[in-house]
């Protein structure tokens, strides 16, 4: 029978992937089924539907620059969970919004979610519970974003047809507050709390283990180009994920056929995140971003294909870009510690992840406006292609330099 000790930070990685599938599965990743009713019940241009983007984005900033912070003085656990709470009120919002500035206030508060319940506190919890596995941990419990995107736009679609915009917002608001409730009673800050140890394979005692020292070569040059690639991944992923359903409604795709598109990205996205995890593990971080990357650039060909009306090239593009969006949560984890060391672990994180949030804000009203004037937003998805082909050559132009992120062996 598996012992406390062995089972207690698995339920830790299950309620790291509730604080996902909630503020960033909900928060971000299914708000594209949401965008084509917001648009359409309230008269907006697609450039003011986008500045809901951009203000969500822009306190996803303040968030993330804060999340270690505040993490340090509440913990993960009271910082996720009050995070959380703030989602659900920014649902309640949203439901009650009749104007584009109480819509720009729901985005706020949303923003603000996203990255207190989001990625650092997970990349914290996940550091102080597992020794081994850390990277697999990672990537499953950050896997529950994907969750709410397979789980939820199918429902979603259906009391959005059947009772309208604010129904499905007040609905989503109460499973969010279920949701802080679960996370209250699953995680706790460190193991110790509990008279545990940090997670080994194989029943060995944990140990303390030495730090990883930083790799040389790390010069200022190589510090802003990986911060350069990071700003890129921003709106290719964040955006592009927001604008799915909208991409393909506009190309004529009925709402079942885009409720079904959307979910199938968070298929892929589960997939991704735990096999990138898996292969991190395994490979080491530069073969394993490696394919990635390689992944993620398909995606933004085949997405860029959506005006020919295929479906196998629509559910061919969303599998691609669900497989290859870890390289904008799990990769900043991994590439912190391959680039800086343990040392450096929290200030990488900090940084990657605030430099990807500004990247989002620099480039959120885009979209919309390209999509105003384009009339389609092929348009968009055609220039996240070329960054996301200018970040992979930064990160490799890194690895090379550092010589860092190789297997265990």
């Amino acid at each position: 029978m598996p012992s406390r000790q062995s089972v207690r930070p698995w339920l830790v990685c299950l309620g790291g992937g509730v604080m996902l599938f909630s503020a960033m599965g909900l928060g971000s990743n299914i708000y594209s089924v949401y965008q084509p009713y917001i648009i359409a019940e309230n008269g907006f241009f697609n450039a003011q539907a986008g500045w809901i983007v951009t203000v969500r984005s822009l306190f996803i900033v303040v968030s993330m620059f804060t999340a270690n912070r505040l993490c340090a003085r509440l913990g993960p656990r009271r910082t996720a969970a009050g995070a959380m709470l703030l989602l659900a009120l920014s649902r309640f919002l949203f439901g009650a919004a009749d104007s584009l500035p109480a819509y720009l206030a729901a985005g706020a508060l949303t923003g603000l979610a996203y990255g207190w319940a989001g990625m650092i506190p997970l990349s914290l919890l996940v550091s102080r519970w597992f020794q081994d596995r850390s990277a697999f941990a990672l990537g499953l419990a950050s896997a529950g974003s994907g969750l709410a995107t397979i789980l939820v736009p199918g429902p979603l679609t259906w009391l959005l047809q059947r009772w309208g915009l604010s129904t499905a917002f007040y609905a989503e608001a109460v499973l969010v507050l279920l949701l802080a409730l679960a996370v209250l009673l699953l995680v706790r800050d460190d193991p110790a709390q509990l008279g545990l140890r940090p997670y080994v394979q194989g029943g060995r005692t944990a140990e303390r283990v030495p730090l990883r020292p930083a790799p040389g070569g790390m010069t200022s040059l190589y510090w802003g180009l990986f911060l350069a690639a990071v700003f890129l991944i921003g709106a290719p992923t964040s955006i592009g994920i927001s604008n799915v359903g909208v991409l393909y409604t506009i190309e004529g795709f009925d709402p079942a056929t885009v409720a079904a598109l959307v979910s199938c990205t968070g298929v892929a996205l589960m997939v991704g995140k735990t096999l990138y995890g898996w292969l991190a593990d395994r490979l080491g971080g530069r073969r394993s971003t490696l394919l990635l990357y390689g992944m993620s650039l398909l995606s933004y060909v085949l997405l860029c294909l959506a005006p020919n009306g295929s479906r196998l090239c629509a559910f061919a593009a969303v599998l691609a870009f669900g497989l290859g969006l870890p390289v904008s949560n799990v990769s900043f984890s991994i590439w912190a510690r391959d680039f800086l060391g343990d040392e450096g672990f929290a200030r990488g994180l900090k940084w990657s992840q605030t430099v990807y949030a500004l990247g989002i804000v620099a480039l959120g009203p885009l979209p919309g406006w390209l999509a105003d004037v384009t009339g389609g937003y092929v348009a968009s998805y055609g220039l996240f292609l070329g960054m996301m082909a200018d970040s992979f050559l930064f990160i490799m132009l890194v690895y090379r330099r550092t010589n860092s992120g190789e297997g265990p062996g």
